[in-house]
């Protein structure tokens, strides 16, 4: 059956109508969706653009402060060596070398003096500059700065505790009375650097026949007690002794200078050097000294 050539014309489908739609739709967008399109863009690309510059900045900083930090130090090393150098300051045996950098010794920053030995174990004096006054624990300081910086303790062979001085040992040991020794450098004379301790009383008057080596009779110090430390023979040093007497010694009167007290545990291991062979000649003398090494505390 043969359809009209205008009702054929009404069945077939118009192909180009949707195409000629589509072409007039996007012909014609709305300029305030392209504008907002746009703005939306620009605002995420500065936005990556500032989280990249903060990123890198931070980064940078952080570097940098390391950087600082371990500049400082490496400054701390080298200004401390210098300042060493210019003060003269030897590293002592026993005394961290950054707190000896931090502050020079002196009678009023240290406390006292260890004695090591090997027989009789460690002897600990703790310092009193109000019974002896300054020199005396100034003396002992130089001493010990001076041993740590001889050649002496630069040698491997004595990089054991302490520092070895030139006479430092105990040579006497009067039974339940006292032990002496000797505290000396070469280089550090005693005699011109200690004065004599203060006298305790006013007034004082001398109760005992004068000795040779005190023609005067002077008061140099209190009347001592057991575990005090002074100059032997009412003297300036470098001979010293360790009274252990259990009562006060009255009849040595005030003729000592005090610089230190021991406590308990070196009280008993100055005993026990009146176990070690001994000999009279006029006094108890020990048939080997005992050496001992010192440092600082």
């Amino acid at each position: 059956m043969k359809r009209s050539s205008a009702a054929a014309a009404a069945a077939t489908p118009n192909i180009s109508a949707p195409l000629s739609r589509v072409k007039k739709r996007s012909s014609s967008f709305n300029p305030i969706y392209v504008a907002a399109a746009t703005l939306i863009f620009i605002l995420i690309s500065l936005g990556g653009t500032l989280l990249f510059f903060v990123h890198s900045s931070s980064n940078s900083n952080s570097s940098h402060g390391t950087t600082k930090e371990e500049g400082s130090v490496e400054q701390w090393q080298q200004s401390s060596q210098l300042r060493r150098r210019e003060e003269n300051l030897p590293i002592i045996v026993g005394i961290d070398s950054t707190t000896a950098d931090k502050k020079k010794r002196t009678p009023l920053n240290t406390k006292g003096l260890l004695i090591r030995t090997n027989k009789i174990g460690d002897i600990r004096i703790n310092f009193r500059p109000d019974l002896a006054g300054p020199t005396s624990i100034q003396y002992i300081i130089d001493v010990v700065q001076a041993a740590a910086s001889s050649n002496n303790n630069n040698n491997e062979a004595n990089n054991g505790p302490g520092v070895k001085c030139d006479r430092c040992n105990f040579y006497r040991a009067e039974t339940k009375l006292l032990l002496q020794g000797v505290l000396a450098q070469h280089s550090i004379q005693s005699s011109s650097a200690v004065s004599l301790g203060p006298c305790p009383i006013n007034n004082y008057q001398p109760k005992l026949e004068c000795p040779p080596h005190d023609p005067n009779c002077g008061c140099h110090g209190p009347i001592m007690t057991k575990g005090m430390v002074g100059w032997a023979g009412g003297g300036k040093g470098p001979d010293f002794f360790i009274n252990v007497f259990d009562k006060p010694v009255d009849w040595w009167d005030h003729q000592h200078t005090v610089f230190g007290v021991l406590d308990e545990a070196s009280i008993r291991n100055v005993e026990r050097a009146f176990d070690l062979p001994a000999h009279m000649a006029g006094m108890r003398m020990l048939d080997e000294p005992i050496p001992f090494s010192i440092e600082l505390f």
